[in-house]
């Protein structure tokens, strides 16, 4: 009798424990972390460091412009004018040695691996790939494609549906990994951000663990960027944020914008840019929250935002290209353009 009033109080006592430390456990999606190191927050959307956020920004405009090492990389045009994927020289401020690495094409969303530029060209929408140091064009996946990122070795990309899948370059292993159609897709750990095309262009984070898709946006969402521990996109003529819980919506009010709105995340902040199409398009430029200028004559957009570094592509009012502006962090410039530098 007296071991069996022992047990029962062993097991009240084991239970009582356990209860103590199911609430002890911190609830609601917080990550144990090591002693003195203090709790950290498993938020909905990953925070992400300046320089992803501004190889999102690249992606989100295309970017036609590569910098790695000591080369540039980038859509440009031969001696008679034909477009071409050229490359250059980045060594002490100055370009040089301009070579064409593959003719006929106008290469977009510009990646590089393994020795390989990866691109779309924009004609075809086909996923192509050259060396590095220049040769043949290769049919990597027939298009026509959108919205190309490389990640660790992956590509990801859009189809011609709207779907997104993967592609492992050095297997020929391609992956469906979401249905969509997707207007825009982010690739993130464990997640896709992306714009659905299926009910008026919302932003939505789709989670691969269990298929799960969460509606970001009651609006149409453009240029969805993340930054400075905030979701940035447009909607509506306006800017709006939310936090990385998808909660403590702001809207900012902008000028009235014709063209697509670019969101410039750099090290004094985040830069916006707009074009209105009057008599011939002009360019605002500005903060979230103003003061709004206006560019003088024609308009720009960024190619390359990275390492204290942005290349702008100059156009002309009329649309045709003037020339790459590259601008550092001290305030230099240097124009370039089919192999002429000044």
């Amino acid at each position: 009798m007296k071991a069996r009033v022992i047990l029962l109080v062993l097991l009240l006592a084991l239970l009582l424990a356990a209860c103590g430390r199911d609430e002890a456990e911190p609830a609601g999606g917080e990550l144990s972390a090591p002693p003195g190191s203090g709790s950290a927050v498993q938020h909905l959307l990953p925070s992400l460091s300046l320089e992803e956020s501004q190889a999102m920004a690249r992606f989100l405009n295309a970017n036609r412009v590569l910098l790695a090492e000591d080369r540039l990389f980038c859509y440009d045009f031969d001696e008679d004018w034909s477009p071409v994927l050229a490359s250059y020289r980045w060594e002490d401020g100055a370009l040089s040695d301009y070579t064409v690495l593959a003719r006929g094409c106008v290469p977009e969303y510009l990646c590089r691996a393994d020795g390989w530029l990866y691109y779309i060209e924009r004609s075809s929408g086909a996923v192509e790939r050259v060396p590095e140091q220049g040769g043949d064009r290769q049919l990597v996946r027939a298009g026509p494609c959108r919205w190309l990122s490389l990640r660790d070795g992956i590509l990801y990309f859009c189809d011609q549906t709207g779907r997104f899948l993967s592609l492992d370059p050095a297997r020929h292993q391609e992956t469906l990994l979401l249905e969509g159609p997707c207007g825009v897709a982010w690739p993130l750990d464990g997640a896709i951000l992306y714009r659905s095309e299926r009910d008026g262009g919302r932003l939505y984070l789709h989670r691969l663990a269990d298929g799960s898709d969460l509606a970001l946006s009651a609006e149409a969402a453009g240029s969805p960027l993340l930054w400075e521990d905030r979701l940035w996109y447009c909607g509506g003529g306006a800017l709006h944020s939310l936090d990385l819980d998808g909660q403590d919506p702001r809207v900012y009010a902008l000028p009235e914008t014709d063209g697509a709105l670019e969101l410039l995340p750099e090290e004094q902040g985040l830069s916006l840019r707009g074009i209105r199409e009057l008599n011939s398009p002009v360019q605002w430029v500005g903060g979230p929250e103003g003061p709004f200028l206006q560019q003088a004559r024609g308009y720009q957009s960024c190619d390359w935002l990275g390492g204290g570094l942005r290349v702008d592509t100059v156009y002309e009012p009329d649309g045709r290209i003037r020339c790459y502006l590259l601008q550092d962090e001290k305030g230099s410039h240097l124009s370039f353009l089919a192999g002429r530098t000044t």
